[in-house]
């Protein structure tokens, strides 16, 4: 993933400076041993010095979707990785004619900076490799000022010398664990007791249904309106009108479900259910 995103930043460069680029890249560390790649164009050198995880846009909640077949796809958040890149413009061996080093430099320097704010995201037709399709999209950041870091020490530990450079971020996800597939879960019983629990045991339960419509694709019914009439609680469906419901008590129940466009429904369920089932199918007017 780290070699696409270099290709990807390559990309990125190339929709707005065109191909072939007018100057050459590198990736090399600009230590006391850099030079620029050719003799006649500016070298523009991306060192990659950081890999870490940010933090401020870790996920911790799983994702979770519901397959045709009845059965959940869990699939843990994915790991947000940093990349941080030294960014620094190297004068060709053989200096433009009438144009001071520094100020080739820094002309290069500008023009990319102004490509890197411009893009606050990876666009997602250049991502390349993995990255291509990626969600959430990439993105990045640009700092310009030392942000409480000694640049001194930076270039000191290169063994080069101190030069203006950009540093700029950008933050993929890195799937590292296999989606855990299996069957819904439509009830869950929680006990409460001192332990060892051979005495009083309290006891909760917690329920979830799926209201459809009476047609064979079982086409989900949201906002319905759902009631248990002995704890007179009521609860409305989500976009895939699923509902739910928690602190009961083992016993029969009986909901009452209703939609606009729908005849009203009533079902008996014994909480908790056998199969766990405590769906209701509608029937439209």
């Amino acid at each position: 993933m780290i070699s696409d995103f270099d290709k990807t930043l390559e990309a990125l460069l190339e929709k707005e400076f065109g191909t072939p680029l007018p100057f050459d890249l590198s990736w090399a560390i600009p230590d006391k041993n850099f030079s620029p790649v050719s003799t006649n164009i500016n070298t523009l050198n991306c060192y990659l010095y950081d890999i870490s995880e940010n933090r401020d846009l870790r996920r911790v909640d799983p994702q979770i979707k519901r397959n045709i077949d009845g059965t959940v796809a869990i699939k843990p958040s994915a790991a947000r990785i940093r990349l941080s890149y030294c960014i620094t413009a190297w004068s060709p061996a053989s200096l433009t004619p009438g144009i001071f080093p520094m100020l080739d430099e820094h002309s290069l320097l500008s023009d990319v900076l102004a490509v890197l704010f411009k893009y606050p995201v990876i666009p997602e037709d250049i991502l390349v490799g993995s990255l291509a399709g990626q969600k959430p999209p990439l993105p990045t950041t640009v700092v310009l000022s030392n942000d409480g870091r000694n640049y001194n020490e930076f270039w000191t530990s290169l063994g080069g010398q101190l030069r203006p450079a950009l540093d700029y971020s950008a933050t993929f996800s890195l799937d590292y664990l296999n989606s855990l597939t299996g069957p819904m879960v439509t009830h869950r019983v929680s006990r409460y007791g001192q332990l060892p629990m051979n005495g009083t045991v309290d006891e909760v339960i917690q329920i979830g249904g799926h209201v459809t419509d009476d047609s064979s694709a079982a086409t989900p019914v949201p906002d319905a309106w759902v009631r248990i009439e002995e704890t007179k609680r009521t609860e409305t469906t989500d976009k895939d009108g699923r509902f739910r419901f928690g602190n009961l008590r083992r016993q029969t129940y009986t909901l009452r479900v209703r939609a606009i466009g729908f005849h009203e429904a009533t079902r008996s369920i014994q909480v908790p259910q056998p199969f766990g089932d405590y769906n209701v199918q509608l029937t439209p007017l």
